[in-house]
């Protein structure tokens, strides 16, 4: 198949996918024809979602049953693997994660679960358990195997949580509905009868461009030559196995740092001390000197200075400008993160070592500090301005991929510079 040609080319005249493009564009919903990777054809469905929309892949197989659907009355909603249906039958899908085994295993366990019925053809027909109120509620949930509609619009759960009967008129009432009603529903879940549900999110565009270059090391590994201090290097390992949580990452690259605060805040100020003491004109016996000495020395916290100049004297001690400029210059889409004019987290400043305006360092531990203080707790400022915190799974969040590329070069670099000799 050539750059040019059009992949619906390669279908019979007869094929139910030509007959639902024609449906689709008669909806009024944009389509496009892709071609996969074992050379079959998928028309692209782009499925309502607020303001945006969700590319569904619709394969010859699901276009017949695709046929029967109306796709001007699903949407997508949010960053969920989930749909909404409107209609007569109104009805919100989302697959759901289980963190400590198999899905549809964990189910099984809920009181009310009713097995499969046998006389159902479906080979993933395994029961399902239905949540009703005690208030008169006008709406219901129910815990089974994704429905026909949702197996075709999403490839992932092997059991969903679904939201019946309530209408919503808008996107981001219902979307609200999902988030409220659907997470208080696995929160109750998991105090009952301890299982540990979330809704399965859509992997975000670009999550895994953001992974560390390195040289590639052609020598065969030696035995080390250094020892490094015990406490940092297992927050390091500790922030190496927190695989897709990046708050939980940034913090422990974090604390590898702040380890080192003491020690080279210390560092710092011994020197300023040793340069106004070797001053040729500083006197012992000159008030205004000695409160110079004092102003050095009085400072707060386990090491001199606030946590924002102890985390700048560390980096500074212990990462050179050009190795970060080289680190830079060796992983150019963490360097496209850093530089972006529209900054995912909002009150970031673009940090472009071109165009940097003032020490490297420097800008890089402001903008880290910041982002500290956004994961640990809300930081009001002199003007009363409360800055929202990062919350785990936001687009905020995921941004950290690419802040975590640098952390972990950061703390490389502070565990290598306090270690010590390992002995032959």
């Amino acid at each position: 198949m050539t750059a040019d040609s059009n992949p619906a080319d390669s279908l019979k005249p007869n094929s139910p996918l030509l007959a639902l493009e024609k449906k689709i564009q008669a909806e009024g919903i944009s389509c496009e024809w892709v071609a996969m990777w074992d050379e079959s054809v998928c028309l692209q469905i782009n499925v309502a979602s607020g303001r945006s929309s969700r590319a569904a892949l619709i394969s010859e197989k699901n276009a017949l049953m695709c046929l029967e659907m109306d796709f001007t009355k699903i949407r997508a909603l949010g960053e969920y693997e989930a749909f909404e249906a409107l209609g007569e039958d109104p009805c919100i899908e989302v697959a759901l994660s289980a963190n400590s085994g198999p899905t549809h295993r964990l189910v099984e366990r809920i009181p009310g679960w009713v097995t499969a019925d046998p006389a159902k053809p479906r080979a993933r027909n395994m029961g399902s358990v239905t949540i009703t109120g005690t208030r008169g509620e006008g709406w219901s949930a129910e815990l089974s195997p994704p429905s026909e509609r949702f197996d075709i619009l999403s490839s992932f759960g092997a059991v969903t949580l679904k939201l019946k009967g309530r209408q919503h008129s808008t996107y981001n009432e219902a979307l609200a509905f999902l988030e409220s009603a659907g997470n208080a529903i696995l929160f109750e879940l998991d105090l009952k009868y301890g299982l540990s549900f979330t809704f399965r999110r859509m992997r975000p565009v670009g999550a895994m461009r953001f992974g560390r270059r390195t040289h590639q090391n052609a020598s065969a590994p030696t035995l080390p030559k250094l020892q490094y201090a015990a406490e940092p290097l297992s927050l390091y390992r500790y922030a190496r196995s927190a695989v897709g949580m990046p708050l939980l990452e940034f913090l422990a690259y974090y604390q590898v740092l702040e380890y080192y605060f003491s020690r080279y805040s210390q560092r710092d100020l011994l020197d300023k001390l040793r340069n106004e003491l070797r001053d040729p004109n500083f006197r012992a016996d000159d008030e205004r000197h000695l409160s110079r000495i004092l102003r050095i020395t009085r400072q707060p916290g386990r090491g001199y200075g606030d946590e924002r100049s102890q985390l700048k004297a560390t980096v500074r001690y212990c990462v050179s400008e050009d190795a970060i400029a080289d680190f830079f210059s060796a992983n150019p889409e963490v360097l496209g993160h850093f530089g972006a004019k529209r900054q995912v987290i909002v009150g970031l400043e673009p940090v472009d070592p071109k165009r940097k305006k003032g020490d490297l360092a420097d800008l890089l531990c402001e903008r880290i500090y910041e982002i500290r203080c956004r994961v640990v707790h809300t930081k009001e400022d002199g003007g009363g301005q409360v800055d929202s915190l990062l919350m785990p799974f936001s687009p905020e969040a995921e941004s950290l991929r690419a802040e975590n590329v640098l952390m972990r070069f950061l703390a490389q670099k502070v565990l290598i510079a306090g270690a010590v000799d390992l002995p032959a």
